[in-house]
C-alpha cells in the first residue's frame, strides 16, 4: 500500500480525453496531443510552482495497478492512456476516483 514515507500522496482525479469531453486531439499546456493512448497527466494550478512539475515523471496507483506518466497540463487529470491502464474502459467511466501518486 502507498505511503506518503514512500513519498506517496493521494488526492481526487478526474478523466479527460474523449470526443464527448472535447479534449481528444486537443493540446495539452505543453503543446502535446491528448490521443487515446497518451500517457499524461496535468497538475493543479493550485499547486506551489505547479508549472515546475511539467516534463516529470509521476506514478499512479488505484486499484491494485499502477501507471507512470508525463505531467504536461495542469490539473490533475488523466488521459486516455493513464486511466485505460488504471482499468476503466472510458473518460465517463473514470469519473472521478481518489488516486495514490508520487513524482519519480
Amino acid at each position: 500500500t502507498p505511503s506518503s514515507s514512500d513519498g506517496w500522496h493521494s488526492g481526487e482525479a478526474s478523466a479527460y480525453g474523449s470526443t464527448s469531453d472535447g479534449t481528444l486531439g486537443e493540446a495539452t499546456a505543453t503543446g502535446a496531443i491528448v490521443t487515446q493512448s497518451s500517457m499524461g497527466v496535468a497538475v493543479s494550478m493550485s499547486m506551489p510552482n505547479y508549472r515546475d512539475y511539467l516534463g516529470r515523471s509521476v506514478e499512479i496507483s488505484y486499484g491494485g495497478r499502477t501507471g507512470v506518466a508525463t505531467v504536461n497540463d495542469c490539473v490533475l487529470d488523466l488521459q486516455p492512456g493513464v486511466w485505460s491502464a488504471l482499468g476503466a474502459s472510458s473518460c465517463e467511466d473514470w469519473g472521478v476516483r481518489t488516486v495514490s501518486y508520487r513524482f519519480l
